[in-house]
């Protein structure tokens, strides 16, 4: 019964960073940022591929760090 509570905390927690980081607004956010080197949105959040790819390599990057936090026991 643990493993199941604990799967579905770490789906939970999946699913909050994708929606942060799959967001429009931080898709704005990041061109606002990086906009002077790359493209990574249209003005109304809509990503460009490298939007695209950069924030699916942000959403790895977090859950890998994630990963690495110590585990519950």
């Amino acid at each position: 019964m643990v493993n199941v509570a604990l799967k579905a905390k770490y789906a939970f927690y999946s699913t909050l960073v994708f929606f942060l980081v799959a967001n429009p607004e931080t898709f704005k956010l990041t061109q606002r940022l990086l906009g002077g080197f790359i493209t990574m949105a249209s003005d109304s959040g809509c990503p460009t591929a490298y939007g695209f790819f950069g924030h699916a390599l942000l959403f790895f990057l977090i859950l890998w760090g994630m990963m690495l936090f110590p585990r519950d026991p």
